[in-house]
């Protein structure tokens, strides 16, 4: 309270101190001075503390505070002064006996509190609107407490024992009221019939019971109590997969629209079930996603956060942070549960600061797993479907891999492979070699495969167990219960099979409709010449002849003894010897040797060896992983780009590199591989476990290595392992670092910030209704002034009496100030009063804008705030204007007033202009010396630059035409023109200066403040110029001779009186001005923007008409094929081209900064169907935009950035979007949820203007973006053929798609609906502008009423001397448009002059043509001077019935 005590000293006793001195020796005693200097002090004092006590708000507590201090300062005065008694008396006797006068001032007084009030209160109806559609989203709801993927936009699932705790104990600390956990998602509704609402919210909280759905969903659907209706949403599977899930629900009640039945918005559906229903239906139980928090009463959730942390931080241990610790004897390793399994750099750096004192004499080892898709070195490695194969199939293009459950084929022996596997652990029975395919018979049906990986799979047979690869029309004989194996053999047109079974092996022929036992058993068929039976004892043919006894047998008729390869025909030839790593199970032979082995399959090229390894490994207790290599920091780490291998690849050439590639960058679209050379094998290091190692790892690399083949961040790791360390110090430790941010826990202050952003956006609005009323503010300050100078002329003989009887100027100015304040605290309460009705209007006009585009409209509110600012500051204004007008009106010669003779103008220089000069001076260089307190980046350095410049030059300029003359005694006439029209041409030069000669940081451009700035500079400057030089060109026009014939002396008799007054005629030009300037700059940006705009719709749509979106949570599964869609009220044929875009978020760095943005990839469709219109690109890529787009397809590297990241934002500089990138510049993608998933990409082109508008993001190959930044299809655009009408193909995809979460707009219709929103707002401020206008007109008006009163007697003498009606009328209307045409004139030139800086500075660059408002130009001047001329008219039809006698004998 102290500090604010200083300050209401501080702001009121400049004020009633010199009142007190001034008066200090018109008081009867002493002692009254005292009362007189702080009793404004207490009185404002006392309104503070009222006010505070009230929690109004800061700008109008201090307003009334300054008032209240001002008006009793004024009006203590009289109390104890017995002159300042008589002045008051005075000025009341003034207001009461001259009520029209007191009108008219308190007319022109009004104005600054109208506009500032109803700007304010039009903020306040946003805020209110805003606020009101807060309060009932959130209702007690302070906080949300969730985690989320910022990748996929899903929220994570907390377990919800752990959320309970956190209620439980925020209630327990006195933080929260309440609090609730529950499930919020989001889902599509449909009803039966297939009318659907794509997106509405699903919550699910404990208590609620059963199915309900909010009363926006109800009239939407039709539907009520008892009806049904399908519920789809969808949910990523363990494997990261996105699923749709569906359910049917009985809708057991309809919420209205307020409580929870508004949680997502008050004109959004909404379904609401029990949390134990949505648990069961999303197959989350005892999960929840969402904590919501109702704080302590006098608790702001924004304070509260950090404690809420604390007490958070307390309840998380280190496995609720997905921390594991694993304990094997004297080692303890440390890993993560969540997402890629990864310790992240910040872990990494809190063990290093950390790990003296948990080691404790112990060692560590930072270990990174490397899961592996490829290692190759001639051939690819990783190629089989198992690492146990029980047959190899070799054909001309490749060789098949059979395992028990799945099979891989690998292209040309060393070339790419792929791979199917029987679904839920199934089994296969048989194979059988098709020319382009192998059949498969398994636990689940008959499959076959193709070579191709391009060509879909053939399910012949699906949902029954089939044991034989074939296509048989019979069945199969009679077979015990119990297969081991089975196979299937055509010879000569008889099907054969071969069964092992529990008790043996039996073979099988089909023969005259029936199948016969065959004599012979065994397990295996084979043909060559004959009939070949088999088994792993041996080979028989089917003329009796068997292979040698004690031989080993294997599939294909293979042989094998001693180290020795044989085939078996009925003669046994020898193949080759094979190495001894072979395990004798399989073999394949075409002049190579492919073996089975104990890790996978080796393949001997007469002598060189190349090994097959499986795709994935089984490991234990760990399941099934890919094939790993391990990065550690110990003495088992390689060199930088050496590899230590494992036995399995022992059979590689050491004396070669390998080429290696990572799983998870392959998983991202990384395909390169990295090169490295082979160090040794890993049995060359002396560690312990390295046995068990071998089974599962096949090499070690070093980290820098392996950060990259992992896609890690530098600092990541896998597991932290621990020797001889103390597990009690472990988890303390990591207990310590578990909390809110290792859980990547956000606690967001979402009512809070809500009702911040909504006061934002009002203030925002406020903000920009005050810069426009500013104008009409100002032309309201110059009508003032013009009221108070013709008042002032009218009082001069009453003036004169009073000054004549004793009273001295300072009582003069007492006088003015006492009648001033009484008419500006009217003034101020009405005008407050008049705001409010222009903020009703104003939210009428909104309303009916929005209310065109289907949204609300501003509910009319005001606070008691606003209301108090706008009176304030307006009585301020008006109180500040009257005080300067109060110095001049006191300067008064009592002869001349008595005399009625015009003022004689001194011969010295008034102490006054001095003053002035120097105020000016000061001004211009503190202003200077302010730019240098401006952060160097922000362009209102530009601003102050121009306002100390024209401070200076008119404070400069009056030395040399004004004073110096006067000091050297030089005779010049007109000097006070002279000086006048000199300011105004040296303003009007400076403002043709280039803005590069300002020293204000040349990387920093002038803004909208620096021109708006520059261009009322600029009005003013023009008024000074036509206020000394249009009284010369008056003169100059009576002085033809063609003007004198013609109009005879109305022409000179009617510019005499405004060359006469030239500042009165000053400000009335500047009334208009300022005010034709202000409405013809934003008239100006209208048709430049809808010069602009005209081609957005092409921009944002190129070729298509039609857009399908979603968002994240909701992605569409729609192919490119629109006959797959499953339409029915549609027709398919008439759509003719579809593409598809689908979304992700990336972080974009250009190797000084990053920002976070969209990612958009683009499918075939889109682009052979010619994209979105770009506005560059670099020519190497096509001649055509077509041609450019379809460079996307076929480089992955390519992309074309939004327009955003080219236009410059004067304001700083750079780039809207905060990052400059022009063509050919480098930058990277990286994966926002796994920084070491990065794509180095070169910007191609760069898309239209609007592009930043409607088509944001940066865009790619789709593939890319679906790949390695998990994108999900959010867009698809949609083109139709000419003669199908948009909106009716439209409406059929809403009806057939709804249902499917997808949202159908036509493209045009939603840019042209939003370009109508701006232009209706931008009409709205026009009108608001315009208000200013109507000022100026009423202030012409009453001028010419006052005029026609005071110039009676001229007007009479005028008759006399053989004036008629007519001439006279002639005159009046010639005197009123030279001053308003010259005012509306300067106004437009120079509002065009600034429409053509605007353009250069944010249009040109653009290739924006240049468009210039000559309609409204036209428009304004002419229809401003007819309103002049009609507001007129009934004083100057006054004037011309004025009778010479009537004249005469009021001169009397």
């Amino acid at each position: 309270m102290l500090l604010e005590t200083l300050a209401v000293c501080v702001l009121i006793l400049p004020f009633s101190i010199s009142s007190a001195w001034g008066l200090r020796r018109d008081v009867q005693r002493t002692w009254y001075l005292s009362i007189l200097a702080l009793g404004p002090v207490v009185d404002a004092w006392l309104v503070w503390y009222f006010l505070t006590w009230l929690e109004i708000g800061f700008f109008a507590t201090w307003g009334c505070t300054l008032s209240a201090g001002i008006i009793s300062s004024i009006f203590l005065q009289p109390l104890f002064s017995p002159r300042r008694l008589v002045v008051f008396r005075l000025s009341w006797q003034q207001v009461k006996r001259r009520p029209r006068q007191a009108a008219l001032m308190m007319a022109g007084l009004l104005v600054a509190s109208s506009i500032i009030t109803s700007s304010l209160v039009v903020g306040d109806s946003l805020d209110a609107t805003l606020s009101k559609e807060v309060e009932a989203v959130y209702g007690e709801t302070d906080l949300l407490i969730f985690q989320k993927d910022r990748r996929t936009g899903f929220s994570f699932d907390m377990d919800q024992n752990l959320t309970t705790s956190f209620g439980q104990s925020l209630l327990a600390t006195g933080l929260a009221d309440d609090w609730s956990h529950g499930i919020d998602t989001t889902a599509t509704l449909t009803r039966a019939d297939g009318l659907a609402l794509p997106a509405a919210g699903w919550y699910a909280y404990p208590g609620w019971q059963g199915v309900a759905i909010n009363q926006v969903a109800s009239d939407d659907l039709e539907l009520d109590v008892g009806d049904s209706i399908e519920v789809s949403w969808y949910s990523y599977t363990d494997d990261g997969k996105l699923l749709r899930n569906s359910e049917n629900l009985t809708i057991d009640s309809v919420i209205p629209m307020d409580g929870r039945g508004a949680m997502s918005g008050t004109k959004s559906p909404a379904l609401f079930t029990s949390l134990e229903l949505s648990q069961q239906l999303q197959s989350k139980l005892w999960q929840v996603n969402m904590l919501r928090v109702s704080l302590a009463d006098d608790l702001v959730a924004s304070e509260t956060i950090p404690e809420i942390k604390i007490l958070f931080d307390y309840l998380i241990d280190y496995e609720t942070s997905g921390y594991e610790i694993n304990q094997d004897e004297s080692a303890i390793s440390i890993s993560s549960t969540i997402g890629l399994g990864r310790l992240d750099s910040n872990f990494m750096e809190s063990w290093d600061e950390n790990s003296t004192s948990i080691l404790n004499g112990g060692t560590a080892m930072e270990v990174l797993q490397v899961p592996l898709k490829q290692i190759e070195q001639g051939a690819k490695i990783i190629s089989l479907p198992d690492d146990r194969i029980d047959e190899i199939l070799v054909t001309d293009d490749g060789d098949w891999y059979v395992s028990g459950g799945a099979v891989s084929y690998q292209i040309d022996r060393g070339g790419s492979s792929h791979g199917w596997e029987v679904p839920d652990g199934g089994l296969i029975h048989d194979v059988t070699l098709l020319k382009d395919s192998l059949l498969i018979a398994h636990s689940d049906g008959l499959v076959e495969i193709p070579k191709n990986k391009n060509v879909d799979l053939t399910h012949h047979i699906e949902g029954d167990e089939i044991l034989i690869a074939a296509f048989l029309s019979q069945g199969l004989p009679d077979l015990p219960s119990t297969i081991f194996s089975m196979d299937y053999l055509q010879v000569e047109g008889v099907d054969w099979i071969a069964v092992k079974h529990l008790t043996g092996t039996e073979v099988h022929r089909y023969v005259a409709g029936e199948w016969v036992l065959y004599p012979v058993s065994g397990e295996w068929l084979e043909f060559s010449d004959e009939l070949l039976i088999g088994s792993p004892d041996g080979w028989v043919n089917s003329s009796g002849v068997t292979s040698p006894a004690g031989w080993s047998a294997m599939r294909n008729g293979y042989l094998s003894n001693e180290g020795t390869l044989y085939s078996f025909d009925g003669q046994t030839t020898e193949l080759s010897q094979f190495n001894e790593k072979c395990d004798q199970r399989v073999f394949a032979y075409d002049g190579d040797i492919l073996c089975s082995t104990a890790g996978g399959v080796l393949i001997d090229n007469g002598g060189d060896l190349s090994p097959r390894l499986p795709v994935t490994v089984d490991i234990g207790g760990f399941g099934v992983m890919p094939q790993l290599l391990l990065a550690t920091d110990g003495p088992l780490s390689p060199s930088k780009g050496d590899i230590l291998i494992s036995s399995r690849l022992s059979e590689l050439n050491q004396s070669d590199s390998v080429l290696i590639n990572g799983l998870i960058p392959w998983a991202y679209g990384d395909t390169l591989p990295l090169l490295l050379e082979i160090e040794g094998n890993m049995s060359s290091l002396d560690a312990p476990g390295l046995d068990e190692l071998e089974s599962i790892i096949i090499g070690f690399v070093n980290l820098s290595d392996g950060e990259i083949l992992a896609s890690a961040s530098e600092g990541e790791r896998s597991i932290l392992v621990i020797s001889d360390g103390n597990v009690s110090a472990v988890e303390s430790w990591l207990d310590d670092i578990s909390g809110v941010d290792s859980m990547n826990l956000k606690i967001v202050a979402a009512k809070e910030n809500a009702l911040a952003s909504a006061q934002e956006g009002a203030g925002v609005l406020s903000a920009m209704f005050l810069v426009f009323g500013a104008f009409t503010i100002g032309a309201g300050i110059l009508l003032v002034l013009t009221i108070v100078m013709m008042l002032a002329e009218s009082r001069r003989a009453d003036e004169a009496i009073i000054r004549a009887v004793g009273l001295k100027r300072s009582d003069m100015r007492a006088l003015a100030m006492m009648e001033g304040t009484m008419t500006s605290s009217a003034a101020s309460v009405l005008g407050g009063a008049f705001g409010l009705f222009l903020a009703w209007i104003i939210s009428l006009a909104f309303s009916s804008v929005f209310a065109s585009a289907g949204a609300d409209g501003i509910s009319f509110s005001f606070s008691l705030d606003s209301m108090l600012i706008g009176m304030s500051c307006g009585f301020l204004i008006a109180i500040f204007t009257l005080w300067l007008t109060a110095f001049w009106t006191s300067r008064l010669n009592i002869v001349q007033a008595l005399r009625n003779l015009s003022p004689m103008r001194n011969r010295g220089i008034p102490w006054w202009l001095i003053l002035l000069l120097i105020v000016f001076l000061g001004g211009g260089i503190l202003s200077g010396l302010t730019i240098f307190t401006i952060d160097s980046s922000s362009s209102l350095r530009f601003a102050v630059w121009h306002i100390m410049a024209s401070m200076i030059i008119i404070g400069v300029v009056p030395l040399f035409t004004y004073v110096l003359p006067h000091l050297k005694g030089w005779q010049i006439r007109n000097s006070g023109r002279n000086t006048m029209a000199a300011m105004g041409i040296c303003l009007a030069l400076w403002a043709l200066l280039p803005d590069s000669i300002a020293p204000v940081d040349s990387g920093v451009q002038p803004d909208e403040i620096s021109f708006a700035v520059l261009g009322m500079i600029q009005v003013f400057a023009g008024v000074m110029i036509l206020s000394g030089i249009a009284p010369r060109v008056a003169s100059w026009v009576v002085g033809r001779s063609f003007f004198t014939k013609k109009f005879g002396p109305v022409v000179k008799v009617s510019l005499a009186h405004p060359s006469s007054s030239p500042l009165k005629t000053a400000v009335v030009m500047g009334m208009f001005s300022l005010t034709v300037f202000s409405v013809i700059v934003l008239a100006g940006y209208s048709v430049q923007f809808e010069e602009h705009s005209s081609g957005f719709v092409e921009d944002a749509s190129g070729e298509f008409e039609i857009l399908l979106s979603s968002s994240r949570q909701v992605p569409l599964e729609l192919s490119s094929d629109p006959a797959e869609w499953g339409l029915e009220e549609a027709s398919s044929d008439d759509i003719d081209a579809v593409g598809r875009v689908n979304r992700a978020v990336v972080w974009v760095d250009d190797g000084d900064d990053s920002i976070g943005y969209v990612l958009r990839g683009v499918d075939s469709g889109f682009i052979e169907h010619g994209g979105i219109p770009l506005e560059d690109w670099d020519k190497s890529l096509g001649a055509t935009q077509e041609e450019a787009w379809k460079s996307i397809d076929s480089d992955p590297n390519i992309v074309f950035v939004d327009s955003s990241f080219a236009l410059i934002d004067p304001n700083t500089g750079r780039s809207i979007a905060g990052m400059n990138l022009p063509i050919g510049k480098s930058i990277s993608l990286i994966d926002i949820s796994n920084p070491g998933n990065t794509r180095e990409v070169v910007v191609g082109g760069i898309l239209s203007e609007s592009s930043q508008l409607f088509s944001q993001g940066i865009w790619m190959n789709g593939e890319i973006v679906d790949e390695q930044y998990g994108g999900v299809v959010t867009r698809i655009y949609v083109s139709h053929d000419s003669e199908v009408s948009s909106s009716e193909l439209s409406e059929s995809l809403s009806k057939d798609l709804a249902s499917e979460g997808v949202h159908t707009m036509i493209i045009e219709d939603e840019i042209l609906l939003i370009l109508g929103l701006i232009f209706a707002i931008l009409s709205i401020f026009q009108a608001y502008l315009a208000l200013g206008l109507i000022v100026g007109i009423a202030g012409i008006g009453v001028v010419t009423y006052r005029s026609v009163s005071e110039r009676s007697g001229e007007i009479g003498m005028l008759r006399a001397l053989g004036f008629r009606k007519r001439m006279v009328m002639g005159g009046m209307i010639l005197e009123v448009s030279w001053t308003s045409l010259l005012g509306m004139l300067n106004g437009a030139v120079v509002a065009l002059a600034f429409h053509l800086a605007l353009y250069r500075t944010f249009w040109e660059d653009q290739g924006v043509e240049l468009i210039l408002p000559w309609f409204e130009v036209i428009s304004i001047i002419l229809g401003g001077w007819a309103l002049v001329l009609i507001s007129t008219w009934l004083p100057v039809s006054k004037a011309t019935k004025i009778t010479p006698s009537e004249a005469l004998s009021s001169i009397d």
